[in-house]
């Protein structure tokens, strides 16, 4: 059954545009009170008050590449994390020694999650979006946690979803009373890639002519998350359905993963 979530207040971090914005789009329509956060507000504002009339919006000023910037973000019911971004750039890190496309997948997402998760109300609800289902494996997460060494774009988008399954089927066992989520996209029709280079953007453009839109896959997402229940950790496809592959470690690789990630972020 569908959880009710008018009046609810959801924190939609990376919901400036692209799949965040539609998945605030339809939590508004819903009767939520949405808090966008990035780095600029953009014209996401007035889109959500449209949708949900009866809501409150709001935008906060956030920077995913400094984890500092995130330290005061208000515990809702709802917790939508899509930030990221779309580079062939290489090793490139932030102001917390990490490196960008990690943190912004990952880390700054499970420090977010951390950090809120104790202040959320029973059967309060946290998503990241990201690659459920499609990563592999990153083979090499005990000598190369951070990938100084071993980076590259298909290294890095493994380890992020390797590490997200990780992270957050701890997090799921660490709060049974909510509900915690790593969901597909699949392929959208947004302005993903603007930072790849010309030769890339140019046939993603083309291609993405043929993916969803941002508002149905916002609707779809939306829509399986609220069905969901808590106890235990979720994976769901572009399609809102569970994975048929939920994670790719064991136990032990998990507890190293974490350990790592907590004391990479401060939090052990």
């Amino acid at each position: 059954m569908t959880a009710p979530v008018k009046k609810l207040n959801a924190l939609v971090i990376g919901g400036t545009s692209g799949i965040g914005q539609g998945i605030a789009l339809a939590l508004a329509s819903r009767g939520c009170n949405v808090t966008i956060a990035g780095r600029t507000p953009k014209d996401v504002l007035p889109l959500l008050k449209a949708a949900g009339k009866d809501g409150t919006h709001e935008f906060i000023a956030v920077n995913g590449f400094d984890l500092k910037t995130l330290d005061d973000l208000p515990a809702p019911d709802l917790l939508v994390m899509t930030h990221g971004m779309a580079t062939t750039q290489g090793y490139t890190p932030t102001v917390d020694g990490i490196d960008q496309k990690l943190q912004l997948h990952y880390f700054s997402r499970l420090y977010i999650a951390r950090k809120l998760a104790p202040k959320m109300p029973e059967n309060g609800r946290i998503i990241t979006v990201l690659s459920a289902g499609v990563h592999s494996r990153y083979p090499k997460f005990n000598e190369d946690f951070t990938l100084e060494k071993n980076y590259s774009v298909t290294n890095a988008a493994d380890a992020a979803g390797f590490y997200t399954d990780a992270g957050f089927e701890k997090l799921a066992d660490d709060f049974p009373n909510l509900v915690v989520c790593h969901a597909s996209p699949g392929f959208v029709s947004t302005n993903w890639g603007t930072e790849m280079p010309w030769y890339v953007k140019g046939p993603v453009r083309v291609l993405q002519v043929f993916g969803k839109s941002l508002e149905k896959c916002g609707e779809i997402i939306t829509s399986s998350w609220l069905d969901l229940s808590p106890g235990k950790y979720n994976t769901i496809d572009q399609n809102g359905k569970p994975c048929k592959t939920k994670v790719l470690h064991t136990p032990a690789e998990r507890e190293i993963i974490v350990s790592k990630t907590d004391e990479l972020l401060g939090l052990a």
